[in-house]
């Protein structure tokens, strides 16, 4: 996302944690999809971890991001003094569009 002040905000999807426990625990929700098929207790539940958070791409402020996406509550965080809140909307409705 590029503001107006040439300030470029980059969002990675997913935390080295969130990562780690995916990685950890896929062989297990693999098993649990393929026992849930075969038992016709409905479709696949595979996630991929979704937390992400906006920062400058350069790293001036580190560990303040200006907008924040929690996967499991599926709520968006703006700090205002870093983004205008219009422009944290906007990135809101098109993160949620394309994912």
């Amino acid at each position: 996302m590029a503001l107006p002040d040439g300030t470029r905000l980059v969002g990675r999807g997913g935390s080295i944690a969130a990562w780690a426990v995916y990685v950890v625990l896929s062989p297990l929700v693999l098993v649990f999809n393929v026992v849930s098929l075969v038992g016709g207790y409905g479709g696949p539940d595979w996630y991929l971890p979704s937390r992400t958070a906006w920062r400058a791409k350069d790293g001036a402020v580190p560990g303040l991001a200006a907008l924040r996406f929690n996967g499991l509550t599926g709520k968006y965080r703006v700090r205002t003094s870093r983004l205008d809140p219009r422009l944290a909307y906007a990135q809101a409705v098109l993160h949620d569009w394309y994912n």
